[in-house]
């Protein structure tokens, strides 16, 4: 009985719920409302218009989820507008190699705010990564201290 009245005082109460799904995340539609609190009934203060844009979740509330992007902007966006694939931002120039090595081959040189689907993260100084580049696909390796959208140290097999 008394678990049960803590229960409803929860649900009652509006307090807040731990999230289950923190870290990283990408946006899952080109059309994504950042609203200022958790629920349809809080105004939109940004809408989101590049599909696969990463964020992080750092809190949650029911099926809302509390979200920063690169800027430090931070807002709540429905949990169906969010996917698991991983996807960073570049944040600085820099040139994409053929191996994870600052001695590989150039394969390319990357611009700042451009997004790239992780294929990889090891531990060490790079990561795997894939650009779409005039429908074609381009990948290789990228220093990770030049993208958002990792955890410092993070691995992704």
């Amino acid at each position: 009985m008394k678990a049960k009245v803590i229960l409803f005082l929860i649900l009652a109460l509006g307090l807040p719920a731990m999230a289950a799904d923190e870290g990283f995340f990408s946006l899952r539609s080109d059309k994504v409302n950042l609203r200022t609190g958790p629920g349809e009934r809080f105004p939109i203060q940004w809408v989101y218009q590049e599909k696969h844009y990463p964020v992080e979740v750092l809190d949650s509330f029911d099926v809302w989820r509390q979200i920063r992007e690169q800027d430090g902007t931070i807002g709540w966006v429905n949990e169906k507008m969010l996917s698991k694939e991983r996807y960073v931002v570049i944040k600085e120039e820099e040139k994409l190699l053929d191996s994870p090595s600052v001695s590989g081959r150039v394969i390319a040189y990357v611009q700042p705010g451009v997004l790239a689907r992780v294929h990889s993260c090891p531990s060490g100084d790079f990561c795997r990564l894939r650009f779409m580049y005039e429908n074609k696909k381009v990948e290789g390796w990228f220093p990770r201290r030049f993208v958002w959208g990792l955890a410092a140290g993070e691995i992704i097999e």
